[in-house]
């Protein structure tokens, strides 16, 4: 059972004032998901529970309930539920983009509670998702809504959010629209982009939606100096992965490593590193996800680490208005242009690095959270390019992501270096340089358990 903090009891306490039912708007990092399964433990009786969330955040839910309160979840996947489905646990975890074909079944389960992670997803009141959400909420005694930016844009799109929280208060959008939204009629008819009677409407949060509220400066004091995370991402291809895979442990099966020659070992290497590669490669689509969600939940900066062009290169690509790139091809004039426009200017958000070409020397501690998009061989690498934020010139809690692809060889690589640092789950510690043949020898061993389980 994870201890939480001071601040995170005390969320719990106003969650259970209001009822379950209450928004939680924190920053990103404190801790929204603990605090939402922390008060399901403390109310054992309001189960079946239900988890709506973004796809790339549902295997990161079932890692969490079972690390925080030893709960055990089912996942749901895919648009063509079976014909008979049986509940084996009383928490059900499903993504957006699915809710309407499981919604018969949903709905039969008769939740007691219904957690909405990312509550900024029903930000228009007329979308399936949103609709989908609405029908799931009707019946449901007890509602969570987790999000670090309920109101992206518009009070507009806030309006979903607390109908389903609280339809008494919030019972018509149109009334809603003229009083907070500044609605106007035009020639084409109603627009609600504005933006009137906020300070009144922050208080009808606080009061009538249980909304909690901190940023980490709030609770800084409550924190520790870092905090490392993994976060599991599904990949895209899965099948793809699982044969690759597959032809690898046939390989390994036929080749062990105490009878390898040195070609042998370096041909393992270089398997291994191809089944890596991929496993980077399908995941980055989800990594794009929570990119966007720390870009659309926070206003700070983000360092993303990584290996290889093709990963760090679609990466930058993609937010190349926002962020700069150092990685083995770049010169030294390039290098110091890129961390002074990282460090000096508020537009550039992130930086991204290649972990052995920018994961030393360099001061990035204009940002307070990394990413690691792939998995270097040695902890040391990491624990170095952790320092390029949390070090002097930081007094700032830090915080650390691990993005790993669930069910590939990462998740495997990743358990063996806290394993091998002798750390708590969750955390990775990065202290001293490691031995990556050693990692590379536990590894086979791992993968070859899997193919003989």
């Amino acid at each position: 059972m994870t201890i939480p903090y001071h601040y995170q009891l005390k969320d719990v306490r106003h969650i259970q004032r209001f009822k379950g039912r209450a928004l939680i708007a924190n920053e990103m990092g404190l801790g929204k998901t603990f605090e939402a399964l922390l008060w399901m433990q403390r109310n054992p009786k309001v189960r079946p529970v239900i988890v709506v969330c973004p796809a790339s955040l549902k295997w990161n839910w079932e890692h969490e309930a079972l690390t925080h309160i030893n709960q055990r979840s089912e996942v749901l996947e895919g648009t063509k539920p079976p014909e008979r489905f049986y509940l084996h646990h009383e928490m059900v975890i499903i993504n957006y983009d699915i809710l309407r074909p499981w919604m018969e079944y949903l709905v039969s389960l008769k939740a007691q509670l219904l957690i909405i992670d990312e509550s900024q997803y029903l930000a228009d009141r007329k979308t399936k998702r949103t609709r989908a959400v609405k029908e799931l909420s009707k019946n449901t005694p007890h509602i969570l809504a987790l999000s670090g930016t309920p109101l992206v844009n518009r009070p507009a799109e806030l309006w979903p959010t607390l109908n389903i929280l609280n339809s008494k208060e919030f019972p018509s959008f149109f009334d809603y629209a003229l009083h907070h939204c500044g609605a106007k009629r035009n020639h084409w008819g109603w627009e609600f982009k504005g933006a009137t009677h906020l300070d009144e409407l922050h208080q009808r949060l606080l009061t009538t939606c249980g909304m909690i509220r901190h940023l980490k400066s709030d609770v800084l004091k409550e924190l520790p100096e870092k905090i490392r995370q993994i976060l599991l991402l599904p990949i895209s291809k899965p099948k793809f992965y699982q044969k690759a895979s597959t032809n690898f442990l046939r390989w390994l099966a036929e080749n062990q490593p105490e009878k390898l020659s040195q070609a042998a070992k370096a041909e393992r290497l270089v398997r291994m590193g191809y089944l890596k590669r991929l496993a980077a490669n399908l995941k980055l689509k989800a990594v794009f996800e929570w990119i966007d969600t720390f870009l659309a939940e926070t206003e700070g900066k983000l360092v993303i680490y990584g290996i290889h062009h093709k990963i760090l290169r679609p990466l930058h690509k993609r937010y190349n208005n926002m962020s700069v790139l150092i990685d083995g091809a770049v010169s030294q004039n390039q290098r110091r242009l890129a961390v002074k426009t990282f460090q000096r200017k508020d537009s550039c958000r992130l930086f991204f690095g290649n972990i052995r070409a920018a994961g030393i020397g360099l001061n990035l501690t204009s940002a307070t959270t990394m990413a690691f998009a792939e998995l270097d061989w040695t902890p040391g690498a990491h624990k170095q390019a952790e320092d390029r934020i949390h070090r002097i010139g930081q007094n700032l809690q830090t915080s650390c992501y691990y993005l790993v692809a669930k069910d590939t060889i990462e998740e495997k690589l990743v358990k063996i270096i806290q394993n091998k640092q002798s750390v708590s789950n969750n955390t990775l510690d990065g202290q001293g340089k490691g031995d990556s043949l050693a990692i590379f020898d536990l590894l086979c061993m791992e993968l070859l358990k899997e193919k003989t389980n």
